[in-house]
């Protein structure tokens, strides 16, 4: 049975989990408990026993011109065995639960993905009025394309 949780202190391996699965890397048992316990860093995941079958990565960003800060949702990714069991949308609803007294929600995805995009409009989410391109500047690591 598919079960759902926000990580929070004592969750570290189940961080340690979505790095190892989802992104195929590791990661210290001092960076996941970092990340559990930074109130900033929203992780929310859908477990059955011990897989996780997805998760949600969100970042709290505060703002400068009010009080009211607005939420990144950075990664929102479901396992391909756990696909057409609504597990995304669960996630993103409790995502969104959360998330209604900030000034404003908002994540990026690629135009191409009809799934996600089709996820995302179901659940009330509204395209930017004008079409802006998106840039990214790479650090040290930046990924192979």
């Amino acid at each position: 049975m598919i079960q759902y949780k926000k990580c929070e202190a004592g969750d570290e391996k189940w961080v340690i989990e979505i790095v190892k699965q989802f992104r195929n890397q590791t990661i210290s048992t001092q960076k996941a408990k970092d990340l559990v316990n930074n109130k900033n860093i929203w992780i929310y995941i859908a477990y059955d026993n011990d897989i996780v079958c997805g998760y949600t990565l969100s970042y709290i960003l505060e703002r400068m011109d009010c009080d009211s800060n607005m939420l990144m949702i950075y990664h929102c990714f479901v396992n391909d065995s756990y696909w057409h069991q609504h597990i995304g949308q669960t996630l993103m609803e409790m995502v969104l639960e959360q998330a209604h007294q900030m000034h404003y929600t908002f994540l990026i995805t690629q135009d191409t993905n009809e799934a996600a995009n089709g996820l995302y409009q179901k659940l009330g989410g509204q395209l930017h009025n004008e079409n802006k391109n998106v840039y990214y500047w790479y650090g040290l690591s930046k990924p192979k394309i």
